[in-house]
């Protein structure tokens, strides 16, 4: 019993680090994304690799714990849920990288960064969803959880609002349409995140309670 309480704060250590890793990214490709910094991004390119190891390294602690310990009942849900937001956060990462990559792009043109308040706020948010999540994951606290839940309408309107402004700049054969198409992209892996952010909570709420959230 001992031995498993340990397999399972090991896990949660693990979720943990990888949360911080993902707060880091996400932040430096928002922060890349204001100010034009090539290196910062990447940087966060770079650092997907190790995101990429510690999700390995959870997926491969929950396997050790089902193989070994068959744990069952509330064991059960907490192993299996981990499992699932490894993936999930390992999935922002992936994004986080990719959004990156975009810039590169971006700074061939001019238009971007006239464009960029509402997929700033889109970043706010998910960085604050992502957040509120892993902290809901520590506390098993169920209630935070549905608040990140509800959080990601806010991310999808955001995202809509981004993308009609596009088509619209593209449809007015404004120069550099091609930063619009960018722009609605990278927009898209936000919203992506958001996604994300929202199973991790929906998979604390399952395993903090039993059920799924409706």
């Amino acid at each position: 019993m001992i031995r498993f309480e340990e397999e399972l704060n090991r896990l949660r250590e693990y979720v943990i680090e990888a949360g911080d890793m993902i707060l880091e990214a996400l932040k430096n490709a928002r922060d890349s994304l204001l100010n034009g910094d090539m290196d910062l991004a990447n940087r966060v390119i770079e650092g997907d690799r190790n995101i990429n190891r510690i999700s390995y390294k959870i997926e491969s602690a929950c396997l050790k714990i089902l193989l070994l310990e068959h744990p069952v009942a509330t064991d059960l849900r907490i192993v299996s849920a981990t499992l699932k937001i490894a993936t999930d956060l390992e999935r922002i990462g992936d994004q986080a990288k990719d959004i990156c990559d975009l810039l590169k792009f971006l700074l061939e043109g001019n238009i971007y960064k006239d464009k960029m308040d509402a997929i700033i706020e889109m970043s706010n948010i998910i960085e604050e969803m992502v957040k509120n999540s892993l902290s809901a994951f520590s506390k098993k606290d169920f209630e935070l959880s549905k608040k990140v839940i509800e959080s990601d309408d806010k991310v999808d309107k955001l995202f809509y609002k981004v993308r009609d402004s596009m088509v619209d700049l593209i449809k007015s054969g404004a120069n550099d349409c091609d930063q619009a198409i960018y722009l609605m992209m990278i927009a898209k892996y936000f919203e992506k995140m958001g996604d994300h952010a929202e199973n991790i909570a929906k998979w604390v709420y399952y395993y903090s309670t039993g059920d799924r959230y409706k």
